[in-house]
């Protein structure tokens, strides 16, 4: 079957939020049944799945279906000099990634894709 680039990216975004297939499966709106179905390569998630795992959690339809940023995405800016509290926020976090714990450095890294995932392309948030 075609596509298990696809089930690699979503298995992917799955397992680096830590979510069993449950409870991913809860988090975008369909059953165990069907993240199960598609990590085993028994079928392809449709394109309802793409759509609500793209609104639910952030990620490109089109890197989802082709693992490339789309050319026409423009990445925002960020500034935390006129915000205190979100500049304490990602000094701890920073400081969080380089902490000797591999779980600290997980939940840390998990934390800033899910706080900051449209100021990044889904390549760096990968290298985090």
């Amino acid at each position: 079957m075609e596509g298990f680039e696809i089930i690699e990216r979503i298995k992917q975004i799955r397992k680096e939020a830590g979510l069993s297939q449950d409870k991913f499966a809860k988090a975008i709106g369909v059953s165990s049944g069907n993240v199960s179905s598609w990590e085993s390569k028994k079928a392809l998630p449709g394109a309802l799945a793409l759509r609500s795992i793209h609104e639910n959690l952030g990620y490109s339809i089109d890197w989802l279906l082709t693992g490339k940023i789309p050319s026409s995405f423009k990445q925002p800016t960020i500034s935390t000099e006129s915000d205190q509290d979100l500049k304490e926020m990602t000094t701890v976090l920073e400081q969080l990634l380089k902490n000797d714990n591999p779980d600290i450095r997980g939940w840390a890294k998990v934390q800033f894709k899910k706080t900051f995932k449209e100021y990044y392309p889904v390549s760096e948030l990968k290298e985090l």
